[in-house]
């Protein structure tokens, strides 16, 4: 192009010439082919909770929180309030393979605001946490006696038994966690036989060697 001439517009704008663009043919359909559908979704799981309880012949320690009321009546209420909080959670469909910790979380929680609301034990405070439970475990009278703890003990994880009697009222028990408790074993220092065997022999002067130290043959 020369300094003299000038551009020129061309004869059809660029929207105009899109326009004039040729669209995709779509393929005829064959007669009586049927339309495509389209890919189905994968079905949302049922959530299944699996057993709680841990297959062991050894005693359990067991992470509990419980409401106290005064009436059998008051107790069924709340359990049954409760239960059906836990089958509504556990008919959602869902395919996240962690629903059952949530859903566990959920339930604590929602247990901890009734405990706070209608409990009443001194445990209300804290959503009527009693902490770990575990055999043989001395008591304080005014929240637990001997026979609930032993009955605490027999409950499942999260499986909400019927209330608990007891001489303080009416107990609704969660159980939060479950593990095979060690505090016997805790108790009992492991010696070595041929340090017992010196320690027989009534001597004063004799002191108990480190744990971390080898007894010499």
């Amino acid at each position: 192009m020369s300094d003299t001439e000038q551009p020129q517009e061309p004869e059809q704008t660029r929207y105009q010439r899109d326009l004039t663009a040729k669209e995709p043919k779509v393929p005829e359909k064959a007669e009586g082919e049927k339309p495509k559908k389209p890919p189905a979704k994968a079905p949302r799981k049922i959530f299944k909770p699996k057993k709680a309880k841990i297959q062991t012949s050894k005693p359990l320690e067991q992470r509990t929180r419980h409401i106290l009321v005064s009436s059998k009546e008051a107790a069924d209420l709340i359990r049954q309030t409760i239960v059906e909080f836990q089958k509504e959670l556990e008919s959602q469909p869902t395919n996240d393979p962690d629903k059952e910790f949530a859903d566990r979380d959920k339930i604590e929680k929602f247990f901890g605001k009734f405990a706070k609301k209608y409990s009443t034990c001194a445990s209300r405070a804290v959503g009527g946490d009693l902490e770990w439970i575990y055999p043989n475990m001395d008591v304080s009278e005014e929240i637990m006696t001997p026979e609930l703890r032993d009955e605490i003990l027999k409950c499942e994880k999260f499986a909400i038994p019927e209330p608990i009697r007891s001489k303080l009222g009416y107990h609704i028990v969660l159980v939060c966690e479950s593990r095979i408790s060690k505090r016997d074993a805790e108790k009992k220092e492991s010696v070595d036989p041929r340090y017992e065997a010196l320690m027989a022999k009534d001597n004063p002067n004799i002191q108990a060697p480190p744990k971390s130290m080898d007894i010499p043959s």
